[in-house]
């Protein structure tokens, strides 16, 4: 009797470790840390089928990745060619003048930061959609004659928006200057305005001797003047562009990143604020359409009624998440 409950305790012990492993295996890796396949044939005996398929295909497809690109480059290489001995002017000289357009030869003086503090209020979603949009401003500083100094502020080691930036073909090359710090370590605190929509303060026009900090955070809403009660906190000055100095809104005053970087890079290329506004700004933002619609509903009393009591409700829930995002993560922190 004590040789068989020895050899049912084992059994339990073994039924427990594999259960544990189970757990710890079943969670489905990120695009940047998947796994070999060798790695897979050694847990393929834990996890299910499904979830083998999965993480297989995922591992293939991060496989042929690099392949497919380093294909796409040589059919661009043959291109090229081909386009020289015809005589045809083809990309590689639009290449040539991009590449000339550095931003320490560049005569804009103006500088602009993005502010990477907000990591732990983003998903992994809006972390997603921050790096794009990172891949845009970068895009639209190198094409412009002028390009801005542009500095990333807070891209700590290991953190999720710079793995997430990494992810980026080149981004190690990019010409934009990038530190660990943040931005109020590594510039004049007197020069520091951070740009807000919930600012009173109007920026009217650009001084190359300041920094402008665009806060780097994607939330839809839910963390309603977290950029301007930082700044205040530290004593900075804030500012918000001129919108409804220069167009009538129909919408929010705010914008993406995208938007707010292209608008001052215009303006510090000598262009009006008007100009800008209307070229940059999507037609949703002004669009007589929403003028009308808007009159229409003001004429309900009633349901005007319902309209203020359900928009500040959801003010108030996009705080509660927010406050729910900080102590999460300061419980996360201790």
């Amino acid at each position: 009797m004590s040789e068989i409950q020895n050899d049912s305790s084992q059994i339990v012990a073994e039924c427990t470790v594999v259960t544990d492993t189970t757990l710890k295996s079943s969670e489905i890796p990120s695009e940047a840390n998947v796994p070999t396949t060798q790695d897979l044939s050694e847990r393929s005996e834990i996890l299910s089928k499904r979830k083998q398929k999965k993480i297989l295909k995922m591992a293939k497809w991060q496989e042929m990745k690099k392949i497919k690109r380093q294909k796409q480059r040589e059919k661009q290489k043959e291109r090229r060619a081909t386009e020289v001995k015809l005589g045809i002017i083809g990309p590689s000289a639009k290449r040539k003048k991009l590449k000339a357009n550095k931003m320490d030869e560049s005569p804009n003086l103006v500088t602009v930061a993005i502010d990477f503090d907000y990591d732990q209020l983003m998903l992994d979603k809006d972390i997603g959609k921050c790096s794009k949009q990172m891949l845009r401003v970068y895009t639209e500083n190198r094409k412009s004659k002028m390009p801005i100094q542009l500095h990333f502020t807070s891209i700590r080691e290991n953190s999720r928006i710079k793995n997430s930036l990494s992810r980026n073909d080149g981004y190690a090359n990019w010409d934009v200057k990038i530190h660990e710090k943040p931005y109020f370590d590594l510039f004049d605190h007197s020069s520091i305005v951070y740009l807000t929509s919930d600012s009173d303060h109007v920026l009217d026009e650009l001084d190359p001797k300041a920094v402008y900090i665009i806060g780097g955070l994607v939330d839809h809403g839910h963390c309603k003047g977290e950029s301007l009660q930082r700044a205040e906190e530290k004593g900075f000055k804030t500012a918000r562009l001129p919108l409804s100095e220069h167009i009538e809104m129909k919408t929010r005053s705010v914008l993406t990143i995208v938007h707010v970087f292209e608008i001052l890079l215009r303006v510090s290329e000598g262009k009006p604020w008007k100009k800008t506004l209307l070229e940059v700004l999507p037609q949703r933002k002004f669009n007589p359409e929403g003028k009308k619609r808007r009159k229409k509903d003001e004429t309900g009393s009633q349901g005007n009624k319902d309209d203020d009591d359900t928009s500040s409700e959801n003010e108030n829930k996009d705080e509660s998440m927010c406050e729910e995002k900080i102590s999460e993560n300061s419980m996360s922190t201790i």
